[in-house]
């Protein structure tokens, strides 16, 4: 996801609460220590049960780091605001579209669990 407002409060506020429900959560900005961040992407995407994209403004960065979470069989959980075009790559897709208002912030918790809950009993 794109680290700046107003992703950043949605991490907060619904992505990580929702997660951590069930894993443990990191974002790479949240890593303290010296050290290369695309080393710590790899090292923890390769060490994470489930990825969660916020691809709502089709960020190449967060394009490859997806495809980098694919590539090693990762499952992904795809977030997207309601109303914009997808990529063809990714159009066929599952994403948890949601809406930018305060009703849409207790759908997308709900959406999120879910998706979550399926893939944590399937790793089970």
């Amino acid at each position: 996801m794109e680290y700046r407002e107003p992703f950043d409060t949605f991490y907060r506020e619904v992505i990580k609460p929702q997660a951590e429900k069930l894993y443990k959560v990191v974002r790479i900005d949240e890593k303290s220590g010296p050290g290369v961040i695309f080393q710590d992407m790899q090292r923890e995407t390769g060490q994470s049960d489930v990825v969660i994209a916020e691809i709502t403004l089709a960020n190449p960065n967060v394009f490859y780091e997806l495809g980098y979470a694919q590539a090693l069989g990762k499952p992904t959980i795809l977030l997207a605001q309601r109303g914009g075009k997808l990529p063809f790559d990714i159009a066929s897709y599952r994403v948890v579209f949601y809406d930018e208002s305060i009703g849409g912030k207790s759908r997308v918790e709900e959406d999120l669990a879910s998706h979550l809950d399926v893939i944590s009993q399937s790793a089970g």
